[in-house]
């Protein structure tokens, strides 16, 4: 296969295969050697910040000299970037020809997407000599394809929340209870406050006597966070990028604890320099782009907006698999103008469906469906002083992105 014959393979497998699980996933792993076994793992599950928290933890783990492999998902604008080394995107010519030998290795074993990929990247790390993987969990923790690792050097929990509740759960403590999946004898655990299911927390760690850390409240600042009385620089904006530096801080002091050697100048070094798309990242000086698709990331970003000051118009997309209503109606508060637009995908809610939400709030609302004419549109209302938000989902924040990078 080339590069485009391999994505195009990689989004023909089935996104769910039955029965869930990683026996197969596993069989496809032994066949190619084992590289999971090779490695060492930050194993991070969650509802909110898991991208943030492997991000900032691989930047800092590479400023102190180890070789890091980061796996993430989605991606934003190229498949590459769920897997990477030292910051470096696997090359597709290597992305190619590994998805070609896994393809022929997976005959008649019944993988997910998800499972093949994460296949392709332990094999890929291990036969780069990675010193330790940053990975970041699909979905859920006890059944998803990345818990097929052995015990990881730390298992971190971010902000548990309301998502994906037809696979993991009706209920915070039942979604708890799948993330604390990740907790294997053996490791550390670190998690960030999540006050509601600590007690969950604890038992998962207690069952196979891990020692658990809970963050404390970290604040953020006008250039960065203040944690346990020290203040760091941080690159990423957001208000709840706070909380997640402070999960980023204890995962270190775990590694420490495993013999890994990382300086305080590394440390803030990682923090200062790091760079995740689409959190609340700045387009330009008027147009932020954020991800952020349940209702926990939803509230934040209405908190940071707030705190920007700037009237807001909204560019808004959402998948119809999430909790969309709850969902606009909440950001739709911090905006003036909602302009409703939509993905070009079949879980995609229609820039009229989204209308018919936020009319209902007293906002006032435009539908544009096509995504370069919905931003053209917002900044136009927006004005010279004006803050244009473009958020509710990671497709349409991929899809902003390559729009306003377009010559």
């Amino acid at each position: 296969m080339i590069y485009d014959e391999a994505v195009k393979y990689i989004h023909s497998i089935p996104r769910f295969v039955r029965p869930l699980g990683n026996a197969d996933l596993g069989r496809l792993l032994e066949k190619m050697g084992d590289p999971h076994k090779k490695l060492r793992f930050v194993h991070v599950a969650g509802t909110n910040g898991k991208g943030s928290v492997c991000a900032m933890t691989a930047e800092i783990l590479k400023r102190a000299g180890y070789r890091t492999g980061l796996f993430t998902s989605p991606f934003i604008e190229v498949f590459n970037e769920r897997i990477q080394i030292n910051n470096e995107l696997i090359p597709d010519d290597a992305l190619a020809r590994y998805v070609t030998d896994a393809a022929t290795l997976k005959d008649g074993l019944a993988v997910s997407e998800f499972a093949f990929i994460t296949a392709v990247a332990m094999r890929y790390f291990a036969d780069n000599s990675c010193d330790i993987v940053v990975l970041e969990t699909g979905m859920g923790g006890r059944l998803d394809a990345t818990n097929v690792i052995p015990s990881p050097d730390v298992a971190a929990i971010t902000e548990i929340g309301l998502d994906h509740t037809e696979y993991l759960g009706e209920t915070v403590e039942e979604i708890a209870a799948e993330k604390c999946g990740i907790i294997k004898k053996g490791c550390e655990v670190v998690s960030a406050p999540n006050e509601a299911v600590t007690g969950i927390i604890k038992n998962a760690a207690n069952a196979v006597g891990a020692s658990l850390t809970v963050c404390n409240t970290a604040k953020k600042t006008a250039d960065g966070f203040t944690y346990r009385s020290e203040s760091y620089e941080l690159a990423l904006s957001g208000s709840y990028q706070a909380e997640n530096a402070a999960v980023v801080l204890e995962v270190i002091n775990a590694l420490r604890r495993k013999g890994f050697s990382v300086t305080d100048n590394n440390v803030r070094d990682g923090f200062r320099n790091v760079f995740w798309k689409a959190r609340y990242q700045f387009a330009s000086d008027n147009i932020v782009i954020d991800g952020c698709h349940n209702p926990d990331g939803i509230r934040a970003l209405k908190k940071t907006l707030a705190e920007d000051g700037r009237d807001v118009t909204l560019v808004l997309a959402m998948m119809r698999d999430k909790d969309y209503e709850s969902c606009i109606r909440t950001i739709a508060g911090a905006a003036r103008l909602v302009v409703a637009t939509e993905v070009p995908m079949e879980r995609s809610l229609s820039a009229y469906e989204i209308k018919e939400v936020a009319d209902s709030t007293g906002v006032g609302c435009i539908a544009e469906p096509d995504i370069k004419e919905a931003i053209n549109a917002a900044v136009k209302a927006a004005g010279d002083g004006g803050l244009v938000c473009i958020c509710g989902s990671l497709y349409l924040a991929g899809a902003a992105l390559r729009e306003i990078r377009l010559p």
